[in-house]
């Protein structure tokens, strides 16, 4: 096992001692992970490192290092398939990157790249090759560096524009549809309305999809009339399906209805405007018929400089001026598109700087291995690699050897600079890396985590290295967390799970992250939605209470958040959530997926029948969002907030009546999905075609998350949690209950056990006050996921029920976080977890983490009852615990691991654990 362990760094701060430091936006409301540095592994094509070198215009720079055998096997590490790479090791800090490549499986040859960001202009990069056999090995190690660009980075642009202004269709004041959809106020992506991304645009945003389509569409702009121009003209940009004509009404700036002839591609209209004075003006445009417009935007200006525009062509300019070193040991790069310069160097004598012209290198460049002898090698040239070619490195058996590299950015004579003092002082760098590595605290971890240090370190790796740029929304390019390299975009309930594990690893970022899925009160959209609509922000935003206690968080995150469930539970007018009679939820007008689980049964068989597919609702919606307002309850109590408080009962009253009334099913014990006719009112659970109920499976017993089951309901819900032929398997909690008839052993959600609701339950159980089930719940995934990752290196989406294995996404991080979760809060000292109905106002442990003192408030929203939660304390002491003065029981499955059943009780109480000796 040992063989296989780096050192484990991570340095976690003791948030329960001293609160984190939120960088909350003073003006502006990004929604990047501002934290990160301008280098990182934000790469969509290699893994390696990336620069940013302008946030605003989408573009990356990329160096990736790719390892192989000398004139034979080549890896060429793309980050959207397996291919033999691994991220083996990264810091909190995002400092330190090590990426394994292994070229013989297990670890008998391999190459741990590492790259040290040593600051915005600077990343050294260590290259360590291993030969772990009895024979010598040649290698090879190719450095390629090359830009990228946004998908929709626009490819035409206008010749001169001098004394012309612009405004983007997309940048209005108002879009009024004339018939608003479920999507008004909730618009995917966080895009705007009828926003498309196009590369024939002007800015890279276009406003289409359907404007116009109906009679009375209307969009307002503010303009401004410069000195100069009191008399001029408004040059519309706009493209229309070839032979269609619409009527485009504009008022304000002026008062005229033009008609607009499609023919196909973009077209440009003018429309003159006399006698205005400097300054704002509004202009309005509204569609005088029913035939849908495509608008890029429009120009304001003197009339020859409308009429004199003129669109051309702009291919991406992906080939820098390369200029290569004396000692052909280093070049330089420059891009058109960018700024500043770029550098690479190396300190090994046998190499060759190379240019490779093909759009792709995974296979390309693999078939092209033996022409070792040409410095360019030719393909379609729809790109531009840089390529470091170092040859052979032959390694001794059994013998290592590292090799340093630096990469470089800034204006040209800093480049020089960089890469003169990297040749003639390179181990300056490289002791001021070790020196930083020594200095950093060795990670505490209690007796019995050691066995599960590889499978956390590789989550945290995978967690960290699922960071992508650009990720577009909101009119800006973001750096953005993302449940695996495959899925290019913001996927809301994964990044509620993402935003959990970031708490265990650094909670500024999971701060960052839960924000950038919420918008400014009175936004367009209510938040930022892609895929399941489930609030696991609100839930992360307690955690991040509870583990932080930093009030300045819980101020600026709780109106953005409450805007989010306020519609998400049609307490907002344009929300279609919520059943008119029922009053439960359901959100099919959003996605089609309720709880992320792909292939559940009762949701997969609405999907084929439209008829039924709005008049059903599933339980878990209610269930989750009536927990997240017990959650935003409490947060609006902190900051004494007391009318929410009340609305929040409301809520909760509604949502729980509903559950309890119309999806309790007492036949099967579990709750049911439930039917309504065409006026929303609840007739029936929905069945399977042998009647049974249909909602086997983890949806069926969501309510225990909410908080609102009977005691008799209770103990029908955990019989089906724990029993082996029900939801119980090997591998943890089956998405679909096994003894159901629509139950498959080969699913993807259906037949398989995932962690995101296994953590709920989790949550669920130690609110319950049942510590050892949820022992269980967590010990079960933590063995698994160490067993798979011990054989792999993969972190995986979920685990097969029969098999038991690891499968889907190889390295996935989003809805498997919770692996980082558990492991903290059974082993990590100075970690404290709760379930849902315990919050947190004081919190302070000693130094050594051998006393521990808090002040503890409970949801009150149900009866006292008992709770538990988990305290880990230095292993090295024996403890009591007292909670109002008065002694209390735990449970310690391992040293140092407290698991404490609180008294049942809903009064604030003050927790005291210290050393019997």
């Amino acid at each position: 096992m040992k063989r296989y362990l780096m050192t484990f760094l991570t340095a976690i701060m003791t948030l329960c001692c001293a609160g984190a430091v939120f960088p909350l936006p003073s003006s502006g409301n990004s929604h990047d992970i501002a934290s990160l540095h301008a280098w990182g592994p934000y790469s969509k094509r290699y893994a390696g490192i990336s620069h940013i070198p302008d946030m605003r215009k989408g573009i990356r720079f990329d160096f990736s290092v790719m390892p192989g055998y000398y004139r034979n096997r080549q890896l060429v590490p793309h980050v959207l398939f397996e291919s033999s790479y691994y991220p083996w090791e990264i810091n909190p800090e995002m400092t330190r990157i090590t990426y394994r490549y292994e070229l013989e499986w297990k670890d008998r040859v391999y190459t741990d790249v590492t790259y040290h960001i040593l600051d915005d202009n600077r990343t050294l990069v260590g290259i360590h090759c291993v030969n772990n056999t009895s024979m010598p090995q040649n290698l090879v190690l190719n450095q390629m560096a090359y830009i990228d660009y946004p998908e929709t980075y626009p490819q035409v642009a206008v010749s001169d524009t001098s004394g012309l202004q612009w405004y983007n269709a997309i940048d209005y004041i108002e879009n009024e549809p004339a018939s608003k959809s479920p999507q008004y106020k909730l618009v995917y992506d966080g895009w705007q309305r009828n926003e498309e991304r196009s590369t024939s645009s002007l800015d890279g945003s276009i406003l289409g999809r359907g404007f116009g389509r109906n009679e009375g569409d209307r969009l307002s702009y503010l303009v401004n009339i410069l000195p100069g121009q009191e008399n001029g003209a408004i040059g519309l940009r706009f493209k229309m399906k070839k032979g269609e004509s619409a009527v485009l009404c504009l008022k304000g700036l002026v008062e005229q209805s033009v008609e607009l002839e499609g023919t196909g591609e973009f077209s440009f209209l003018s429309v003159p405007y006399y006698g205005k004075k400097v300054g704002e003006y509004k202009l309005e445009l509204v569609s005088g018929s029913t035939v849908a417009i495509s608008l890029d935007g429009f120009f304001i200006g003197d009339v020859d400089g409308i009429n004199n525009v003129n669109v051309v062509r702009t291919p991406i300019p992906f080939t820098p001026v390369m200029e290569v070193g004396e000692t052909k040991q280093d070049f330089i790069l420059k891009y058109k598109d960018c700024d500043n310069y770029y550098g690479v160097a190396w300190n090994y004598q046998h190499s060759e700087v190379r240019e490779i012209l093909n759009g792709e290198l995974e296979s390309f460049f693999r078939r092209r291995v033996h022409e070792h002898v040409s410095s360019r090698l030719i393909g379609d040239r729809n790109w531009h690699y840089a390529n470091a070619f170092l040859r052979p490195i032959v390694l001794e058996p059994d013998s290592e050897q590292t090799i340093c590299m630096l990469v470089c950015s800034g204006n040209k004579e800093q480049v020089k600079q960089e890469l003169q003092d990297f040749h003639s002082t390179p181990d300056k760098l490289v002791a001021r890396i070790s020196s930083a590595e020594k200095a950093k605290p060795e990670d505490q971890v209690l007796p019995g985590g050691e066995k599960y240090l590889l499978g956390n370190r590789l989550l945290q790796a995978s967690l960290l290295s699922n960071i992508v740029y650009p990720v577009y929304t909101q009119k800006e390019y973001i750096r953005h967390f993302t449940p695996g390299k495959n899925w290019n975009s913001l996927y809301t309930w994964d990044s509620g799970f993402i935003a959990l594990g970031l708490i265990d690893v650094d909670p500024v970022k999971a701060f960052e992250c839960i924000k950038a899925y919420t918008t400014p009160v009175g936004s367009e959209s209510a938040f930022i939605h892609h895929g399941t609509p489930l609030p696991i922000q609100m839930y992360a935003y307690a955690d991040l209470w509870n583990n932080s206690l930093s009030q300045e968080a819980l101020r600026f995150l709780y109106p953005r958040l409450k805007q989010y469930f306020d519609f998400m539970v049609g307490a907002d007018p344009y929300s279609p959530t919520r059943m008119a009679g029922s009053g439960l939820l359901r959100t099919w007008d959003y996605f089609y997926n309720s709880g992320g689980w792909d292939d559940y049964p009762p949701q997969h068989a609405l999907r084929g029948n439209k008829s039924q597919y709005q008049s059903v609702a599933p339980v878990v919606t209610s269930a989750y969002y009536l927990r997240a307002a017990k959650i935003l309850r409490l947060a609006a109590k902190e900051l004494g907030l007391k009318k929410d408080v009340k609305a929040y009962e409301q809520i909760i009253k509604l949502l729980s009546y509903a559950l309890q009334t119309y999806s309790w099913d007492e036949e099967s014990g579990y709750f049911g999905y439930v039917v309504h006719d065409s006026l929303g009112n609840a007739t029936d659970i929905f069945r399977y075609k042998d009647q049974s109920n249909f909602n086997k499976g983890l949806d069926g017993v969501t309510p225990l998350v909410a908080g609102i089951c009977s005691p008799a309901q209770v103990g029908r819900l955990m019989e089906h949690l724990f029993s082996p032929d029900e939801l119980w398997t090997k591998v943890g909690l089956s998405t679909v209950d096994q003894s159901a008839p629509y139950y498959k052993e080969d699913g993807y959600w259906n037949g398989a056990v995932w962690f995101p609701h296994q953590w709920m339950m989790w949550k669920a159980l130690l609110d319950l006050g049942k510590g050892e089930e949820a022992y269980r719940v967590a010990h079960t995934a933590l063995d698994n996921w160490e067993k798979e990752c011990e054989e792999s290196y993969f972190t995986f989406e979920h685990f097969i029920i029969s098999s038991g294995r690891g499968a889907g996404w190889h390295q996935f991080s989003g809805l498997s976080s919770p692996i980082l979760n558990w492991f903290a809060a059974y082993y990590r000292p100075g970690k404290v977890s709760t379930g849902f109905e315990v919050w947190i106002t004081k919190s302070d442990f000693n130094e050594n983490h051998s006393r521990y003192k808090a002040e503890l408030s409970f949801d009150d929203s149900t009866k006292p009852h008992e709770r538990c939660m988990i305290v880990c304390m230095d292993a090295g002491h024996q403890y009591e615990v007292f909670f109002n003065g008065k002694p209390v029981q735990y449970r310690s499955g391992h040293a140092g691991m407290l698991e404490i059943t609180l008294p049942a009780t809903n009064k604030t109480g003050e927790l005291v654990v210290r050393t019997l000796d």
